[in-house]
């Protein structure tokens, strides 16, 4: 099947007074980084409409090595653009995704998704959604060109759509960027920085992983009990830190969050970490799947990998814990199997030593930090 993307950029940019297609985003443009997400989804071409500025725009497009259209009735609207995209489509589409140039956060990981579940099980329209939101870009079948070309524009592309949704699907993904419009200086402020921390869930992607993963209630609670307990000795750490990198909060919370996301699988931090690099959080999914044991260089500096391990290591369920408890018990569960007491007691080890790295910079102890953080929380 060969699924194709329309970017639709042939708009006046009038309420963000800049056009947005050309601003600055991601070490690109607001337009590379829509045509990077529908080409690193898998979409064999795409073509950009164009319109307002349109030589400004084609230039940029021309420097990205991929096709322009010129929609000539631009100041029509947006459905003036889609039938002009449609038009430049090849013969052989199979379907193809209309992505407007002021939704550029969309990740790569949810057009891959998309494009997959068309190949296995075409449908008129497959819609991403969050949280049960839909969201941009739709995939639309071809079978729907002649009844687009035909429509007389009013209520625009939506009414055609609307008319199928009984043969329509909805893709949850954890991707927060399909609802985000770049309508305002305000929402370009908000997307540069959703995409300086594309690498990582944001909470409320969080929530959605836990979802998707079937992520049992207890263990979330487990989890954010561990995200709380993270941010504190890290941010004891840092203030501590007097050589060496500060850590990132942002990625030990996120982590933290997400290190039992899939809890209820049979070796699941590695799981969990290939879960999230599907996913293209890329930035924790290294921690994830090492936060049941962990290893050092004993010159090396602590990093945001180790905060969630310890972290880890304090609470059972969201009670606090010694790591000597938390051990026994652990030890107490397998001691009937020799060789896992014996892989239990070296974890343990190298727990301990790792406390006490992080003991000797802060000058602190971890469980009293935690007892008077938590408990006047």
């Amino acid at each position: 099947m060969k699924i194709y993307g329309l970017v639709l950029a042939a708009g006046l940019s009038s309420r963000m007074g800049n056009l947005k297609a050309l601003l600055p985003l991601d070490g690109g443009s607001v337009l590379s980084n829509c045509v990077r997400s529908l080409l690193d989804g898998g979409a064999s071409e795409v073509f950009v409409v164009t319109g307002y500025k349109a030589d400004e725009v084609e230039s940029e497009v021309r420097k990205l090595g991929i096709n322009s259209v010129y929609n000539p009735d631009y100041e029509q609207g947006m459905f003036s653009s889609v039938i002009t995209g449609i038009h430049a489509l090849p013969d052989d589409a199979s379907a193809f995704f209309v992505l407007p140039v002021d939704i550029p956060l969309v990740r790569s990981s949810t057009i891959r998704a998309l494009t997959f579940d068309f190949n296995k099980s075409p449908s008129d329209i497959l819609y991403p959604a969050f949280k049960g939101k839909r969201g941009h870009p739709p995939l639309i079948s071809a079978k729907l060109i002649p009844e687009i070309l035909q429509h007389d524009g009013n209520g625009g592309l939506r009414k055609i759509l609307e008319k199928h949704d009984s043969n329509s699907r909805d893709k949850n993904m954890p991707d927060l960027g399909i609802l985000h419009d770049l309508d305002t200086p305000e929402d370009y402020t908000t997307a540069l920085r959703f995409s300086r921390n594309k690498r990582f869930p944001l909470l409320e992607e969080c929530e959605a992983l836990w979802e998707l993963a079937e992520t049992p209630e207890a263990t979330q609670e487990h989890c954010k009990a561990v995200a709380k307990g993270a941010c504190i000795i890290t941010k004891a750490l840092n203030a501590a830190r007097q050589n060496g990198p500060l850590l990132d909060m942002n990625i030990v919370q996120s982590a933290a969050l997400m290190h039992d996301v899939a809890k209820t699988r049979r070796n699941h931090e590695a799981i969990g970490g290939n879960l999230l690099a599907g996913y293209g959080f890329t930035g924790i999914s290294e921690i994830v799947a090492s936060h049941r044991d962990t290893k050092i260089d004993q010159n090396s500096p602590l990093t945001e990998k180790e905060m969630v391990f310890l972290a880890d290591k304090f609470f059972k369920g969201t009670a606090l814990i010694s790591l000597k408890k938390r051990y026994e018990k652990t030890m107490c569960k397998w001691a009937d199997d020799p060789e896992a007491a014996k892989a239990i007691g070296e974890r343990q080890k190298r727990a301990e030593n790792l406390l006490a790295r992080y003991e000797d910079e802060t000058k602190i102890r971890i469980i009293d930090l935690l007892s008077d953080q938590i408990l006047v929380s």
